[in-house]
């Protein structure tokens, strides 16, 4: 009985650590929260931002928890060729947790008048929880087997590279770099969770229209290792750095739509998006999933 509740925990451990991995890279502000993925992408920032976002999966039934990330990312132009970062990123799936602490740093190089590369490093790791509690068992016995895990902790770092020059901008990034591919178990405890290792490249131009309206497509594509991938491609409209508003389309058979106010008389931005799986067959309790983000800038 022993042997098949810690098989149980084993491979509940190894899917949702895939699950949690995989969402966290699919936020529908990605272009605000560039340096969550790319250290390098610290160095952009001109001054001094934080940002807070939310992203829920509203459920049918109240007595399942919904997956939520939670992020707070904070960026600072230090010199005109440093910049730092630190981020916190809280992912909920089920009866898991996993929360990431991350510090980033970038370093600019001029290449031309009007051109940049910026090179990034990130470090930290993240801590994982699992509630063994809320398995339901025939035994109503306290089984130490089943009381998961808490606070495992798993140090990492990235590498990141970044490319700008006016109306455009393109990066490439590593983010994990120590991730391992398998789930451990020493003596009956989860020493290792498994991670997918994950490869990134971020790109984006500004077509300006008139003097009021510009065009920004830009894209987001992550390959983990075993070739797996994601393409999240956005069309957006900016109407005189006010207000933005875009579509995005994800080769997961996902879309999704975002409106994004800036304020400047107050340092800030307000944004709010909607996602929705364009899989016919779906569960409903899948279709709906809100973010929210504020950041402040100055």
């Amino acid at each position: 009985m022993k042997k098949a509740q810690k098989i149980l925990l084993f491979l509940t451990v190894t899917l949702f650590g895939e699950v949690l991995n995989a969402q966290s890279t699919d936020f529908i502000f990605y272009d605000q929260l560039k340096n969550i993925n790319n250290p390098a992408a610290v160095g952009e920032e001109k001054g001094h931002t934080i940002s807070l976002n939310l992203r829920s999966q509203w459920m049918q039934s109240l007595n399942v928890d919904a997956p939520q990330v939670q992020t707070l990312n904070t960026t600072h132009r230090i010199t005109n060729r440093i910049g730092l970062a630190g981020s916190v990123v809280s992912d909920k799936v089920f009866l898991q947790r996993q929360t990431a602490f991350f510090a980033d740093f970038s370093y600019s190089l001029p290449l031309t008048e009007s051109s940049t590369i910026y090179l990034g490093l990130k470090a930290g790791g993240n801590l994982y929880y699992l509630d063994g509690t809320r398995f339901k068992t025939y035994n109503k016995e306290y089984d130490p087997y089943l009381q998961g895990i808490s606070g495992k902790f798993q140090p990492n770092v990235g590498v990141g590279v970044y490319y700008t020059r006016p109306q455009f901008y393109i990066g490439a990034s590593a983010p994990n770099l120590l991730a391992s591919d398998k789930t451990k178990l020493v003596e009956d405890r989860v020493t290792t969770v498994s991670e997918r290792m994950l490869l990134y490249s971020t790109g984006g131009y500004y077509f300006p229209l008139t003097e009021d309206f510009t065009v920004k497509p830009s894209y987001l594509f992550y390959v983990s290792k075993g070739s797996q991938y994601q393409l999240s491609a956005t069309a957006s409209v900016i109407y005189r750095d006010f207000l933005e508003a875009g579509a995005t389309y994800r080769t997961t058979q996902a879309a999704n739509g975002y409106i994004l106010f800036n304020i400047p008389k107050f340092y800030l931005s307000v944004g709010y998006g909607f996602e929705s799986t364009l899989q016919p067959k779906a569960s409903a309790s899948i279709r709906n999933i809100h973010e929210f983000m504020v950041k402040f800038n100055w």
